[in-house]
């Protein structure tokens, strides 16, 4: 007999009002089953509805600066810079080596909200791995306009141990400003400037070009320029880095939780620089 024969039998005995005893099973299943999925797929839809209801009241209510980072516009917010704004990329997948690199102590796997809290304090935060990169921030990064020579010799050391190292500063309230790229331990292109050039080294790259970045000489006499067409240089420079280091590596205000490898990051304190 055929399962529609068998379909058919069993619905002439319904409407008979007769006994379903003898009705086969597999009848019962086949019917039984897709009534069964459809009203847990229903259940399922209403209880998730339900739970995200008190849950998109409670986001509405966390104020900007305590948003956790899957929940922010911006994964990483520009407040936990700070003023200057300064940042790494290292081209790794390794974490554990940038800790090793920038020798910081008391480190600790943490969450990106404690990661982006604590790189307020004397602490450094590493992502994981993004895109093929690993991010470093936080206050305490060093400031190359404090001591160029002591920097020099820092990116110079990170650069040995890890390989490819990049560090972006920007101030707009006095113009400060800098790109560094090096490859085992090996001076790609660097331009930082502070009242001057402090640091000028290799040809621009193309992305800088492309940019109409402006990067002046040692030797240059800037008083023959107007203060005011030096200043549009400079301003456009500094509102141009995040724009270089997208196309360097990764600009940190673009990057989106989609390209997380991880919810985790490490960070950890530093107490002074590493220049070997």
């Amino acid at each position: 007999m055929s399962f529609f024969e068998k379909l058919s039998d069993y619905v002439k005995t319904l409407t008979a009002g007769g006994s379903l005893a003898g009705v086969d099973f597999l009848v019962w299943y086949l019917l039984f089953v897709p009534v069964a999925t459809i009203i847990a797929i229903a259940v399922y839809f209403l209880t998730v509805s339900y739970i995200r209801k008190p849950l998109r009241h409670e986001l509405s209510a966390i104020p900007p600066r305590r948003t956790s980072l899957w929940r922010s516009r911006y994964p990483i917010p520009k407040y936990v810079f700070g003023q200057p704004e300064r940042w790494m990329a290292f081209r790794t997948r390794d974490i554990g080596t940038v800790r090793n690199a920038l020798g910081l102590t008391n480190t600790e796997v943490c969450s990106w909200e404690q990661g982006l809290s604590k790189a307020t304090e004397r602490h450094l935060f590493i992502t994981p791995p993004i895109r093929g990169w690993v991010l470093v921030f936080g206050h305490y990064l060093p400031n190359p306009s404090e001591d160029i020579d002591t920097f020099y010799k820092y990116m110079r050391n990170l650069s040995k141990e890890v390989g490819e190292v990049q560090f972006f500063c920007l101030d707009a309230r006095v113009h400060e400003h800098g790109w560094v790229r090096l490859i085992d331990g090996n001076v790609v292109r660097s331009y930082v400037w502070a009242e001057s050039v402090l640091w000028n080294e290799g040809s621009p790259s193309s992305a800088e070009c492309s940019l109409r970045m402006h990067a002046f000489d040692y030797e240059d006499q800037l008083e023959t320029e107007s203060l005011t067409e030096l200043n549009r240089k400079l301003e456009h420079n500094v509102e141009h880095i995040h724009a270089l280091a997208a196309r360097w590596s990764l600009d940190p205000l673009r990057v989106e939780p989609k390209d997380f490898t991880s919810e985790f990051g490490l960070t950890g304190e530093i107490d002074q620089l590493h220049v070997g």
